[in-house]
Formats: C-alpha cells, structure tokens, sequence
C-alpha cells in the first residue's frame, strides 16, 4: 500500500480562539515500489487536503509514519536494575530521571528491546508536544502508526558515522548519539568521535573540516533529490522497517490500533457464526445450572428429612455443613471426609468469603496435612483478620504466614485447615 510520511517542522500550536494549529510541516506519499506521487511543505489547513481521511489505505495508522527532527527528543542509553522485563520496566523512569530537566511526568518514555544486564536504547520527549501533534493529525482524521527519531534511520556503526546537512544546520549522528550544530561546529564535533568512514548525506564536507577528523576519514557523498531530506528518510525507513531497527515512540497508551485486516474482513462471518454458538452454549450452561440448583435444593431438603426420621429424639441441624458433620460423626469418619473432599471442602470456603476486589495468585494442597496453602492480594492488613473471622465461622483455621505491601494492596500468603 502507499505510505504517508510526515516530518514535523516545528510544534503543533493550538491557535486560540480559532479550530487549528500553527504547524509546518513536510509531507510525502510514496507508493508501493518506493516511487513518490507528491511531496511538499504545508501547514495545519493544507494537511487537510493531502491526508484524506477517506482514502482507504489511511484507514490504517500503519501507513502514516512521522519523522521528528533530532533536537525534538533525548537519546540516551542506560542500564536499569531489575531480574524481569517487567521489573526492569516499572524501573525505567526512576533511571532515566537524572538525564531531563523536566518533570519526568511530563515526559513520554518510549524503549526499544528489555534485556536483563544489557544497556537500554530509550527516546524521551516531552508529552504536551507529542500529543499536540496527535492531536493536530487526528483533527484532519489521520492516526499514525510510526513516531521516530529521524537520527535513528542514519547509517552508522562503531566505526563509521553519518551527517545530514539541512540549512545552516548538520546533523551528527553516531551509534546511540546524535546532535544537531551548526555548520561552524563540525569540524570540532568531528574531532570528538572516534570513527574512520563517514557517510554524508545533503551536503559536502570540506578539507579543512575533514582535515580536524580525529582518525582520517573515508567519505561517502550521498546527494539528495528535489524530495529532500524526507525523502531520503522515507527510503531509509524502508530498509530499517524490515529489521526493525529503530524505537517507535508509539508505545503504551499512544499505540495506534491497527484498522481491520483483509483477513479479519474474510473471517468475520465465521467469528460472528462461532460467537452465535458461544452463546447458544452459555445459555446451555446457564440452565443446566438453574436445573442443578434446583436438584441441589431438593436434595438438601430430603437430606434433613431423612435426618428427622433417623433421629428423631436429636436436636436438628440448621444448615448443611452442620447436617453433614452430624451425618459423618455418626458414621465414625472425620467431618472432613477424605483428602479429596478436604480440598473440595476448604476450597469453596474459602472462595465464599472473597470479595470480586481479591486476586488469588497461587493456590495448592498438601495433601498428608489435608492443608490449604494460597496466596491473595487483599486492599489492606485488615482484611486478613476479617478472612480469618469468617472462615473461624465455618469451622475453618486460617494461618497467614507472610504478609507484605505491594503497591497500593497487601500481597498476603495463608495455610487453611479444617478444625479437629
């Protein structure tokens, strides 16, 4: 399909008192063997008129990819403690705090692959410009799919760097560095990195500035065309698309959802034809479990009956689990019964006393004890006495073993056994 590309110019400002954004910024659309329809440089009302929310292929944010200019974002690289990518995850912004002058609140952090005792690749941008941007897109009914540092589609590697010329302007980029200087300042930026080849793109380096190299430079001169820089990015990201090699600040909270597949389109009739069976089958299970509740009942009602004839000179038990501790004490076996209903039995105790706001995390049996081992997120230390308080009501021993807070609730583990 064709792609949309944007490269922002400069901030989306919302325009008081008026519906748009004071916004400039370029725009290319390519096609599917990488040849370009237009480009050009608009504004927020001429975005209107090249990102036509009707066309079929915009439908997908998959298809809109935006190019931010280096000095927009904060590439660094750290390293974050923790043992699991979740871990390491909550971590991340404690880390990268100490590189922003800003409130890392008001920062948006978006990470490229987590690998416990390996160096994290992170961009950082502030989120008010991010989402001005969003939000200028969505007002002409465009979603994007891509938000990338355009430093990131530059070749480079330990041993060679890249700079692209624009204006008065080169941006230096090396590995996970990237700055953007004046033209002035080349020569001393270049004798700061430690590289042998430079690939330069846009523009030409001179002899005097290839001259104060720190290593002696081997130069690769890449002339653009009447596309411009975005153009050369478009092509670029064709190539790093297939390996994925840069971060997409499109995460969490700002993915994109991805329109409908073809796919899903040939498959719907058959998704919509299973979940008609789905339902068939729950309401199927619904009334089984109305019939069950009903057998369940009368059973209960002739157990109790046939109580009052065996033993009619005996007090009568007044709920079931009194009836069946009577019935197993006059048989001579414990009130648990076997194992197996030890573990039935202190199960559904226990799932009685729970409210829908407890999470149980872990749940096994030991079987020779006839003891109930579970781990619960409960809302605070209080509630584990209130546990103990009900089961105790139900002939239930509850011990809690450990008990340690976990964000805003009580991770708490517990052994449950029947009285003797």
């Amino acid at each position: 399909m064709p792609k949309l590309y944007l490269r922002m110019l400069t901030d989306a400002t919302p325009i008081p008192d008026e519906e748009g954004f004071d916004l400039r910024v370029a725009w290319l659309v390519s096609e599917n063997d990488g040849s370009i329809r237009g480009h050009g440089v608009t504004d927020h009302r001429g975005l209107q008129d090249v990102a036509d929310p009707n066309v079929e292929w915009l439908q997908d944010p998959l298809n809109t990819i935006i190019f931010v200019p280096a000095h927009f974002v904060l590439q660094i690289a750290c390293e974050v403690p923790g043992r699991s990518t979740l871990q390491i995850r909550r971590a991340l912004p404690f880390a990268v705090e100490e590189y922003v002058a800003q409130d890392i609140e008001s920062m948006a952090i978006a990470h490229g692959p987590i690998k416990a005792g390996s160096p994290i690749q992170c961009t950082i941008i502030a989120r008010e410009q991010m989402e001005n941007w969003l939000e200028c897109l969505s007002s002409v009914g465009v979603k994007a799919g891509f938000l990338i540092n355009d430093s990131e589609l530059l070749p480079s590697s330990a041993s060679s760097g890249c700079l692209l010329f624009e204006e008065n302007t080169v941006l230096v980029a090396h590995m996970t560095q990237a700055a953007v200087i004046d033209r002035s300042n080349l020569g001393l930026a270049l004798a700061g990195l430690d590289i042998d080849h430079v690939t330069v793109v846009g523009g030409e380096l001179t002899d005097i500035e290839a001259g104060q190299a720190k290593n002696k430079l081997e130069a690769e001169t890449i002339e653009l065309d009447e596309s411009g820089v975005l153009g050369y990015l478009a092509s670029q990201f064709r190539d790093a698309a297939v390996g994925g090699t840069f971060i997409n600040i499109l995460q969490g909270e700002y993915q994109a959802d991805r329109a409908r597949s073809q796919a899903f389109s040939r498959w719907q009739s058959v998704i919509g034809l299973a979940a008609i069976w789905l339902v068939i089958a729950f309401l199927s299970m619904v009334a089984q479990g109305y019939w069950a509740e009903g057998q369940t009942e009368q059973l209960e009602v002739d157990s109790f009956a046939f109580y009052k004839e065996v033993f009619p000179r005996e007090s009568q038990p007044v709920s079931v689990d009194q009836l069946r501790r009577r019935m197993a004490s006059k048989l001579g076996k414990k009130s648990t019964g076997g194992s197996e209903s030890a573990f039935v039995g202190l199960v559904s105790q226990f799932a009685n006393v729970l409210d829908p706001t407890h999470l149980v995390s872990s749940i096994s049996y030991a079987e020779q004890r006839r003891e109930l081992n579970v781990e619960v997120l409960l809302k605070d230390y209080d509630e584990i006495d209130s546990l103990k308080d009900k089961l105790a009501s139900s002939w239930v021993i509850m011990e809690p073993t450990n008990a340690e807070q976990e964000d805003n609730q009580v991770r708490s583990r517990m052994k449950l056994r029947y009285a003797d």
